[in-house]
């Protein structure tokens, strides 16, 4: 595709993404509250997507994919949060899958051309998986690195700014995912993050191994400029003021990623 086609193709991704969402406006304040979170999410990872493919010096029609990417890959969520009043995909379904439904079933990618279509399609299916797929070609897993970058990256910015203002008072389940908050640090979720491994969403008991699994992204952190911008952001700082002060697991698990990030982010 030209690169004139490519920006046609954010164009029009982007103005059908704001048609349908409309769609899922309503009178009621949690679910309105929760449908500008993700609107808003969605659109800050277009954002991330761009400096970081930007740092990478991508073509034109590359960073055009990408935004295309971003735009698309929590299109499901809105349907997700609509009929279940949940963002938590295991207990509802798998948000990734209910969003390439919509994507294929709305027509938003006629006319584009295969290649890149599939690639879109797959990308959305993949980013939410706890690894990357194994047997995927390599440009779809470059396209999907950088979807997984620019998603943490703001999802970091959404979960630092909810802990620091304490949620105005009012906690979002949401964001919480209905965890109880005490103080216990889980067996299972202590050992990955030592060990430099992802905590796996099946394994979370607590709020507090929810914060920690989010400081262990770093782990799967896979350009300089994303961790360039967590470093900048203090965005691992951020959630460890959000954690309990005393304790020596949480002490470890955020020194061993603090070592992690200034090893790998690059020098100013």
């Amino acid at each position: 595709m030209s690169a004139v086609t490519e920006q046609s193709l954010v164009s029009s991704v982007k103005a059908w993404f704001e048609d349908y969402i409309r769609r899922f406006s309503s009178d009621e304040s949690l679910v309105q509250r929760n449908m500008d979170l993700k609107a808003e999410h969605t659109r800050k990872v277009c954002e991330a997507i761009l400096d970081i493919g930007g740092s990478l010096g991508l073509s034109g029609e590359d960073l055009g994919l990408a935004e295309a990417s971003a735009l698309l890959h929590d299109i499901g969520r809105f349907e997700q949060f609509r009929q279940y009043r949940t963002f938590m995909d295991a207990r509802s379904e798998d948000h990734a899958a209910i969003g390439v439904k919509v994507i294929q079933g709305s027509g938003v990618l006629d006319g584009v051309e295969p290649a890149a279509a599939e690639i879109l399609v797959r990308v959305v299916a993949y980013h939410n998986r706890a690894a990357l797929p194994s047997g995927e070609n390599e440009r779809c897993l470059f396209f999907l690195k950088l979807l997984r970058d620019a998603d943490k990256v703001d999802i970091w910015r959404v979960v630092t700014e909810y802990y620091s203002n304490g949620g105005d008072g009012k906690r979002n389940q949401s964001i919480e995912l209905n965890l109880p908050d005490t103080d216990r640090i889980s067996d299972s979720v202590y050992e990955a993050l030592m060990n430099g491994k992802l905590v796996q969403m099946a394994d979370l008991r607590t709020l507090q191994d929810f914060k920690l699994l989010q400081i262990g992204w770093i782990y799967d952190v896979n350009f300089p400029r994303t961790f360039q911008i967590v470093r900048e952001m203090k965005y691992l700082e951020k959630i460890r003021g959000a954690l309990p002060q005393g304790s020596v697991r949480i002490a470890e698990i955020y020194g061993r990623a603090r070592g992690f990030l200034e090893l790998n982010a690059p020098s100013v």
